[in-house]
C-alpha cells in the first residue's frame, strides 16, 4: 500500500491534504469504566474542522478506523500477551489528561473509538528551530543523537490553549522545544528468553528525532486514543515533544518485496519498521508477537508499527538501554521542579537511598527464587525504580546544584537493617519469596509515608509540577505493588 501518509482535514476534504497521523504518556488487566459523558447544555461542539482521514483508513487491509479498540483495558503488569502493553507500573488515575466527558470520539460501552471522529491539531506559525538526527557507530554501539523535534519540519500549531474547543477536552499547555537526548544501543542486540516491560518515557526514537512514548498516557489510558495531538502525530509533555504511534509519513521507503523499511530504532536495539510487512501487506496485532514484532530474513527481529493497540512495542524482546540526557529529563515528566529546592533536595536524595536499596534486594532474586511471578515481580521493579534513580539524579544535578545528589541520608521510613538484608541472603526456595515479598511490602510502605509527606508540602501537589507530577506517580506505582505482593502472599497460604 502507499508509503506516504496523507492527511485530510473532513471540513475541507475536497481542498487540503496534508502528511500526519496520530499519537500521544497506565489501567490493568480490569474493565474499562464509562465516564459520566453528555449531559451539556447545546449539544455536542462541531470538532469536524479539526479531523483526518489517514491513507491507512482507507483501503481494505488492516483493521477498521471507524472502530479500533480501546486499549485501556489491555495494559498489562503482570505477564506480556500478544495485543498488550507489558508496562513495569501501572497508571495514576490523579494524573493530568483528557476529559472523558468531553470525548465524543470513544463508545465506551464497546470498548472502541473512531479515529475518523477524533480531533487533532491543525499545522499554524508555530515553528520550532530545526530537529537534529546524528547517527554514528563504533565498537558494536549504536549511539543516535537527537533534539527531540522533527527533522522534516511538520508539527502543529503549538500552543494548543489557542484552539479553545481542543483545549476544553484536552487542557495540555504544553509548547515543543529542543531537548538533547543521545540513545547509545547494542549494534546487534539479542534476543532474552523473557520479554521485558517498559517503562514511563522514552521507548525509543525515530529517524526523524522525535522520541517514541509507549501507548499509554499517565493515568493508564490509550494515548492515542484519549489525548489530543497534532496532525503529524505528536504533542508534548511540558516541552519534551514525543509520538506514541507512528506517523504514517515516516514510513515513506519500502524494501525490494513491499515490507516497510527501517523507522527508527528501540531501547533494546531492535529496529522499528513501518505498517507492512513482505508483500506490502499491511499487518495487524494477529501477525506478530507480545511483543509487537516478528523474526524473519534479512532482517532478523524486529518491531513493526500497526494502527492497533499497542502501536509500536507491546515490549522490549532485548535488554533496554538507557537514554543518556543532556539537557531535560526522562520519563514524561516536566522538566522544572517547579518547588523550592529546601523541599525538594531532601526528598530526591532520601529517595534515591530507598530506591536504591530496592535495586539491592531485587538483585537477590534471580539466584534464590523458583517462583516466575516473584522474578517478574522483581524485574519490573529493578526496570522502573533505576528509571526513576536516573530522573532523580538529573534533577538533583541540573534543576539544583551540581553534586546535590551526594550525602544522602539512610534513615528513612521503611529502610531495612543490613542484618535483616543479609537474613534474606541466606534463604532460598519458598521460604525466600515469602520473606522477600514481606520485606519489600514494608520498604515500598516506606516509599508511600515519604510521597505523601512531600505531597503535603506548600507548592509540591500540583500535578503541573514536576515534583507534585512524580511523587503522586511513586504513591500510586508503590501501593500498587504493595497490593499485587499481598495477594501474592495470600496465594502462598
Amino acid at each position: 500500500m502507499g508509503v506516504q501518509m496523507q492527511g485530510v482535514h473532513m471540513g475541507s476534504c475536497l481542498k487540503k491534504l496534508s502528511g500526519c497521523l496520530v499519537l500521544f504518556l497506565l489501567a490493568c488487566d480490569a474493565g474499562v469504566s464509562q465516564p459520566d459523558v453528555g449531559g451539556e447544555t447545546g449539544g455536542d461542539p462541531d470538532l469536524s474542522a479539526y479531523f483526518i482521514v489517514p491513507t491507512l483508513c482507507g483501503d481494505s487491509e488492516g483493521p477498521d478506523c471507524t472502530s479500533l479498540r480501546l486499549g485501556d483495558a489491555h495494559l498489562t503488569t503482570s505477564n506480556p500477551a500478544q495485543g498488550k502493553l507489558f508496562a513495569c507500573t501501572a497508571g495514576n488515575t490523579n494524573a493530568p489528561g483528557s476529559e472523558p466527558a468531553r470525548i465524543t470520539w470513544i463508545d465506551w460501552a464497546a470498548g472502541t473509538w473512531n479515529l475518523l471522529a477524533k480531533p487533532f491539531l491543525p499545522s499554524g506559525s508555530f515553528s520550532p528551530q530545526p530537529g537534529v538526527t546524528n547517527v554514528s557507530e563504533s565498537g558494536g554501539i549504536r549511539s543516535i543523537e537527537v533534539n527531540n523535534l522533527p527533522v522534516d519540519g511538520r508539527i502543529g500549531d503549538w500552543p494548543m490553549s489557542q484552539y479553545p474547543l481542543l483545549s476544553a477536552i484536552d487542557r495540555n499547555p504544553g509548547i515543543p522545544a529542543a531537548t538533547s537526548i543521545t540513545f547509545n544501543l547494542p549494534i546487534n542486540p539479542v534476543v532474552r528468553d523473557t520479554p521485558t516491560c517498559t517503562s514511563l518515557g522514552a521507548i525509543g526514537v525515530t529517524l526523524n528525532g522525535v522520541v517514541l512514548y509507549n501507548a499509554v498516557d499517565a493515568r493508564g489510558n490509550d494515548a492515542v486514543a484519549h489525548e489530543i495531538v497534532d496532525e503529524f502525530g505528536g504533542h508534548p509533555a511540558m516541552s519534551d515533544y514525543h509520538y506514541h504511534f507512528l506517523p504514517e509519513r515516516l514510513d515513506s521507503e519500502s524494501m525490494a518485496d513491499g515490507h516497510s523499511g527501517l523507522v527508527g530504532y528501540i531501547r533494546d536495539g531492535f529496529g522499528l519498521y513501518g505498517y507492512n510487512g513482505a508483500g506490502g501487506v499491511e499487518l495487524t496485532n494477529a501477525d506478530l508477537d507480545e511483543c509487537h514484532g516478528h523474526d524473519h530474513a534479512p532482517l532478523g527481529y524486529h518491531y513493526h508499527a500497526t494502527l492497533e493497540y499497542p502501536y509500536t512495542v507491546g515490549c522490549y524482546r532485548g535488554e533496554p538501554a538507557s537514554p543518556f540526557l543532556a539537557t531535560s529529563a526522562e520519563a514524561g515528566a516536566p522538566t522544572k521542579l517547579d518547588v523550592d529546592a529546601e523541599v525538594a533536595a531532601p526528598f530526591l536524595r532520601g529517595m534515591i537511598a530507598h530506591h536504591v536499596q530496592a535495586l539491592e534486594l531485587t538483585a537477590l532474586v534471580s539466584e534464590r527464587t523458583r517462583n516466575g511471578s516473584v522474578r517478574r515481580m522483581a524485574e519490573r521493579m529493578r526496570i522502573a525504580q533505576a528509571e526513576e534513580i536516573r530522573l532523580m539524579r538529573f534533577w538533583l544535578e541540573n534543576e539544583i546544584s551540581p553534586g546535590a545528589a551526594e550525602g544522602m541520608p539512610t534513615e528513612m521510613p521503611g529502610m531495612l537493617s543490613a542484618d535483616r538484608i543479609q537474613h534474606l541472603r541466606r534463604l532460598s526456595g519458598a521460604e525466600f519469596d515469602r520473606r522477600f515479598l514481606e520485606l519489600m511490602m514494608e520498604h515500598h510502605r516506606g516509599a508511600i509515608v515519604m510521597a505523601q509527606a512531600l505531597l503535603e508540602s506548600p507548592g509540591a501537589s500540583s500535578t503541573r509540577s514536576s515534583i507534585g507530577w512524580f511523587v503522586m506517580h511513586i504513591e500510586a506505582e508503590q501501593a500498587e505493588e504493595v497490593e499485587r505482593m499481598s495477594r501474592m502472599l495470600h496465594g502462598m497460604d
